[in-house]
C-alpha cells in the first residue's frame, strides 16, 4: 500500500505506523522502523553539529551498507540533499562531479577516507561497520543520548516537491549530469512499481544494486514507502546476492543482466519466495531471457534511466515467448512513443506506416527529473512539453511492445555501469604515443556490451595502453579490447566511418 503525507517525512510516518515491525536486515543486525528512525534522529544531530544545513549539497561516498540509508534520511530531516557518488569512480572524476554539484560537505565511508581528499570540501568520517550510532563519526561534538533527541532537533518544513535528490549520470559529451530529483517523482516512480507489482508491508526487498545508481537507490524508496522490509547484502555482487536470497528469502529482487547470467550458469534456480526479479541496466540478449524464464525465474525486463527514476515499462516472463527481448509497454500513468522520421508510432495509439520504424524514445511520466543541476540548455534540450527525449533509440511493434534496438553511440553500458565514449576517448588521446583513438561497446554475453577501442599509435609504438589508463579512469571504463589500426575512416565532416572501421575490424 502507498501512503505519503506532505506534513511529515516519509521515516517518521512509518516509525509511527509500523514502530515494532522490522524494517531492515543486515548481515549482522536487524533494525525496526523505530529503531532505525531513532538512528536517523541521531545521526541528523551529529551532521547538524558538523555544519550541515537546510538546502545544502551534501555528498555521500559510502559502501554498500545500510547506514547509507541512515545518512540519506537523516539529511531529509533536515532538509538537505543527498548527493550519492560511485565508489568505482576515480579521484579526480569524483572530484569533478563535487564541483559541479556544489558539494561542501562529503560523507564518507571510513574504509575510503585515505583514498579520497579533496580541497575545500569538508569530509565527514564515517565507520560503516555494524555499531551503535553514537560510534558512527568522528567528530569533535560530544554523542548524544537518546532520551534528549528531541529538544535537540531543528524543525525543516517538509514539501514533497522540495528537492530530494541529485543523482549523476554518464553524458552524451563525456560529462556526467546531475539529475535532480523531488519527492514527488520519489513516489511516482514507487505509485508506478505498485501499478505493475502491488506493494505491501509483507514484501521483502533486496537491496542487490550499487545504491548510487537510480535503481538500487530506488528500492530502498520502494521498502520505506510501502512500510516492507528492505535485506541488504554485503556487496551486489553475484555471491554475496546469492548468499542473501539464500537467507532471506526475498520477494523482489533487481539484477543486471551480467549477474543474472551468473545465476543461471551455476544452474541454480530461483526461491519459491522470489515474486518478481526486475532485469535492466543495460542491453539484454534474448536467449538471457528465454533461457531465465524457462528455469522458472519470475523475470521482469525493464526500461528505465536516473531520468525516468528508474522504470517506466515492464515485461513479465510469461510474454517472453511471444514478444522476444521486448522491454513491454508502459506501465502506469507512463507514456511512450518513438519520434521517427516519416512515422511516429504512438504507444497506445499506434499509426504503423513503417512496421520497424526505428527512433528515439521518448518518455512522458510523472516521475520525470526536474532538471539537469547547473546545465539549463541540456535540460531544454531534453525536456519538451512534458517529454523526456532520452537519446536511446528502438522501435514500437503492431502490438505497441517497445523494443531498445541501441542506447546511444556515446554510451556504453558495461555489466550495470555507465560509461561515456567521449570521456574515454579523451583519456586515450592524453597518452603521448596515441595518435587517434575511437572508443565503441560490441555486444557482450557476460557484460551486455564491452568497452573497446580502435587506436592509432605514433611511430608504430608498442606498449600497454591500460598501464596508462589506471590512473585516469576507473577500471570498468578502461576498454577490454585495444583494435591497434593505421588509421580511422572519417568521413568529410570528420565524423567516424562506423561501418566501415567495423568491417575493418571484422566486427559484425
Amino acid at each position: 500500500m502507498i501512503f505519503t503525507t506532505s506534513k511529515k517525512h516519509w521515516i517518521g510516518d512509518r516509525a509511527n505506523k509500523y514502530p515494532d515491525e522490522c524494517f531492515i536486515i543486515a548481515p549482522e543486525e536487524k533494525f525496526s522502523y523505530n529503531e532505525f528512525y531513532n538512528n536517523c534522529l541521531f545521526v541528523k544531530n551529529i551532521l547538524l553539529q558538523n555544519g550541515i544545513r537546510e538546502n545544502n549539497h551534501v555528498g555521500i561516498l559510502f559502501s554498500h551498507n545500510y547506514n547509507f540509508f541512515v545518512i540519506v534520511n537523516a539529511l531529509w530531516l533536515i532538509g538537505a540533499i543527498p548527493v550519492p557518488f560511485n565508489t568505482r569512480n576515480t579521484k579526480s572524476e569524483i572530484g569533478y562531479q563535487l564541483k559541479l554539484a556544489v558539494i561542501k560537505n562529503l560523507i564518507i565511508d571510513k574504509k575510503l577516507e585515505q583514498e579520497f581528499h579533496f580541497q575545500n570540501v569538508k569530509l565527514i568520517i564515517h565507520d560503516s561497520k555494524p555499531c551503535l550510532p553514537a560510534d558512527m563519526f568522528t567528530t569533535q561534538h560530544p554523542k548524544f543520548e537518546f532520551h534528549n533527541l528531541k529538544s535537540k532537533i531543528l524543525t525543516t518544513k517538509y514539501s514533497i516537491l522540495n528537492t530530494a535528490l541529485i543523482m549523476f549520470t554518464s553524458g552524451s559529451i563525456g560529462k556526467p549530469k546531475a539529475v535532480v530529483h523531488t519527492f514527488k517523482s520519489l513516489v511516482e516512480s514507487v505509485k508506478t512499481t505498485d501499478s505493475f507489482s502491488p506493494l505491501s508491508k509483507k514484501n521483502i526487498w533486496l537491496a542487490s544494486l550499487p545504491l548510487y545508481h537510480i535503481g538500487g537507490f530506488m528500492i530502498l524508496c520502494r521498502s520505506l514507502i510501502s512500510g516492507s522490509k528492505v535485506v541488504f547484502p554485503h556487496s551486489p555482487k553475484y555471491k554475496d546476492v546469492k548468499k542473501a536470497i539464500e537467507v532471506s528469502n526475498p520477494t523482489h529482487i533487481s539484477l543486471v543482466p551480467s549477474v543474472l547470467k551468473q545465476f543461471l550458469k551455476n544452474s541454480i534456480n530461483p526461491n519459491k519466495s522470489i515474486k518478481h526479479v526486475f532485469v535492466g541496466g543495460g542491453p539484454i540478449d534474448s536467449d538471457l531471457c528465454l533461457s531465465a524464464a524457462k528455469r522458472n525465474w519470475p523475470i521482469v525486463n525493464v526500461y528505465g534511466s536516473t531520468e525516468t527514476c528508474s522504470m517506466v515499462t515492464a515485461l513479465e516472463t510469461k510474454k517472453f515467448f511471444t514478444n522476444g527481448c521486448s522491454v513491454g509497454k508502459a506501465i502506469g500513468k507512463n507514456k511512450i512513443k518513438i519520434m521517427s522520421l516519416p512515422a511516429v508510432i504512438l504507444a497506445g495509439k499506434i499509426t504503423y506506416e513503417d512496421k520497424y520504424s526505428i527512433g528515439e524514445i521518448l518518455v512522458k511520466s510523472n516521475s520525470l527529473f526536474k532538471e539537469y543541476y547547473n546545465d539549463a540548455i541540456t535540460t531544454t534540450n531534453s525536456l519538451k512539453n512534458g517529454w523526456y527525449y532520452s537519446g536511446d533509440f528502438g522501435w514500437i511493434n503492431k502490438n505497441g511492445f517497445l523494443y531498445v534496438g541501441s542506447r546511444r553511440e556515446d554510451l556504453i553500458i558495461t555489466g550495470g555501469e555507465n560509461v561515456s565514449v567521449q570521456e574515454i576517448q579523451n583519456a586515450i588521446l592524453e597518452i603521448p604515443f596515441v595518435k587517434d583513438a575511437y572508443v565503441f561497446g560490441i555486444p557482450d554475453k557476460k557484460w551486455g556490451q564491452k568497452v573497446c577501442a580502435a587506436v592509432v599509435l605514433k611511430n608504430n609504438a608498442e606498449k600497454n595502453l591500460t598501464d596508462f589508463l589506471r590512473t585516469k579512469l576507473a577500471g570498468y571504463k578502461i576498454p577490454k579490447q585495444f583494435y591497434i589500426v593505421t588509421n580511422i575512416p572519417k568521413n568529410e565532416m570528420g565524423k567516424i566511418k562506423r561501418l566501415e572501421l567495423f568491417n575493418q575490424l571484422k566486427i559484425s
